[in-house]
């Protein structure tokens, strides 16, 4: 295509709508943008030229269609996630009242009642039961026998409930939430209808005007792991995987510190103070949100290292979003990427950054903790 053709419209802005059906279906920006085009058509009628004048008649009276259906699937699959959320909430109330009973039945007996009071309830009970038949004389010697170990047996009881409960919860977690909500996170990221909400200790993720989840602001309940040889960033939250997301770590010279740290500090729309060698100095640029050099994103998770001091400033930040191919290009070599910051995707990182508290835990590993890649000794590779 020849600029020199165009009296009005840019060349880029003529390659999109050339190529469109007045008619068609589009996503919300890519409508908003044509919309703007015809408008920018209309308003210079008189300039444009015999090319501009035809897409003019071409697209007068366009109506151009929503993509229902992927407005639809995202619905489905906030109320599927919604839905899951329900189920563990339901499961857990249910496996932490049977908890609940057990426990104060096991209070009343061990600690209200003095050991008078117990042998009591116990003969009682066991007499009940050989009245009817069901308990012999020498099942009564026996079970006066176990009476002496009941303690013992009780506090295995409570152990056992308590893994059970912890398994019924990982088991509801596997059911595609993780999934759920790494796929949601995506699509109603830049939506309007999103919102994050600080309530009463806790932060709330709504969309169109629904809860889908709640998170509370206590940093000891948050722990972010990230696995160097795998590119990825672990969110944990109540001790239970929420998230499991693509990362870039630092490429070879300048590697990401291994360690512990805590979250420091978060800035919306960071500036970016980046190095660079001038005149063979180095030189530290200020460079604000929004310029087009401008390549940390819109989140600054600033890291507190908590042990032996590292030189530079770390934290957990995105990518330059008109730039975001580059972020899949450097995907195929993790240790080819940043310059020592994990670098997270942009729908992810505002998840962290509304929802993460200021003193939680972060973990940087080489390996996967149970990676056993150091043959036959058994050495745990990701200790750090």
């Amino acid at each position: 295509m020849d600029a020199n053709k165009l009296n009005i419209l840019s060349l880029t802005e003529y390659n999109l709508i050339a190529s469109k059906n007045p008619q068609g279906s589009y996503d919300r920006t890519t409508r908003d943008n044509l919309n703007a085009i015809i408008q920018k058509l209309q308003s210079n009628f008189n300039s444009l030229s015999a090319l501009e004048s035809r897409l003019h008649g071409k697209f007068q009276g366009a109506q151009f269609k929503a993509l229902l259906d992927k407005d639809k699937k995202v619905t489905r699959e906030v109320a599927r996630y919604r839905l899951s959320n329900r189920v563990k909430l339901w499961a857990q109330g249910i496996t932490l009242t049977g908890l609940s009973l057990a426990l104060v039945g096991i209070l009343i007996y061990q600690i209200v009642l003095g050991e008078s009071g117990r042998q009591k309830v116990d003969l009682a009970w066991y007499a009940q039961l050989n009245e009817m038949g069901l308990v012999s004389k020498e099942e009564m010697a026996r079970i006066e026998k176990d009476l002496n170990v009941t303690t013992h047996q009780l506090q295995k009881t409570r152990e056992e409930n308590q893994e059970l409960a912890s398994t019924v919860d990982g088991m509801i977690l596997n059911n595609r939430v993780t999934e759920n909500l790494k796929y949601i996170l995506k699509q109603i990221y830049g939506d309007s209808r999103t919102r994050y909400k600080k309530v009463s200790g806790a932060v709330a993720l709504k969309f169109s005007g629904k809860e889908l989840a709640r998170y509370d602001s206590a940093p000891e309940k948050w722990y972010l792991l990230g696995i160097i040889e795998t590119g990825v960033i672990r969110v944990y939250y109540n001790n239970d995987q929420i998230l499991e997301i693509e990362a870039i770590f630092g490429r070879k010279g300048e590697e990401t510190p291994l360690g512990e740290y805590q979250v420091k500090n978060k800035v919306h729309k960071p500036t970016w103070y980046k190095k660079e060698e001038v005149k063979g100095r180095i030189r530290v640029r200020k460079i604000p949100f929004g310029h087009p050099d401008h390549e940390i994103g819109h989140w600054w998770l600033g890291l507190k290292r908590m042990g032996p001091p590292v030189p530079g400033s770390y934290g957990i930040h995105g990518v330059n979003v008109t730039r975001f191919n580059e972020f899949f290009k450097k995907n195929f070599d993790w240790r080819n990427g940043s310059a020592g910051c994990p670098n997270v995707q942009e729908w992810f990182l505002e998840f962290l950054g509304r929802v993460i508290p200021i003193g939680a835990s972060v973990n940087i590993v080489a390996h996967e903790k149970w990676n056993n890649i150091a043959g036959e000794t058994g050495q745990l590779v990701g200790a750090l």
